[in-house]
């Protein structure tokens, strides 16, 4: 069985609003971390589902491989995607027509994913935020103090945050 689309969300900025507007306080930390924490544990579950054997999945229940086409950076205060922060920093946020309105039963699914990291994310400061993003090896392994932006690899996300479910499902 083979996947039809690869990204959840084509135009990220659907995502962003939803973000956006479902954080209780909507900080440029808390909106990049929940960004990251969605694209990666989404990558490590639905976007990590092998369709090739046997599975309760019918080839039109598939999940696209990823969220969105991530673009994350490690920044000095962990993961950003340039173009959130630069929608973020010159505030066309708030002027986003985009909005994700889920009406297959696997977008409401998705729905439900979103809402429970979203609400996690929202209960922890912004700096309980940063650390958490810095004890991540994709993050440790690229970042450097003399370079403001340093891509990460999306595939090296993908592995940290494989394991960390792989860790949770042993608990």
């Amino acid at each position: 069985m083979t996947k039809t689309k690869k990204y959840f969300f084509d135009d990220k900025k659907e995502l962003v609003s939803y973000i956006y507007k479902a954080l209780s306080n909507p900080t440029p930390i808390k909106l990049q971390k929940t960004l990251y924490f969605v694209w990666a544990f989404y990558a490590a579950t639905y976007g990590n589902i092998d369709y090739d054997t046997e599975s309760e999945f019918k080839e039109e229940d598939t999940y696209p491989l990823y969220l969105f086409k991530a673009n994350f950076e490690a920044w000095k205060y962990g993961p950003v995607d340039n173009d959130v922060y630069s929608w973020n920093k010159s505030d066309v946020i708030n002027n986003f027509t985009e909005s994700f309105v889920p009406e297959t039963t696997q977008d409401k699914e998705i729905k439900l994913f979103l809402d429970d990291i979203i609400s996690q994310v929202d209960n922890v400061n912004d700096f309980g935020l940063v650390e958490r993003s810095h004890k991540d090896k994709a993050y440790k392994s690229v970042y450097n103090d003399n370079e403001l932006h340093t891509s990460m690899n999306n595939n090296d996300i993908k592995r940290d945050y494989i394991h960390y479910v792989e860790q949770q499902a042993k608990i």
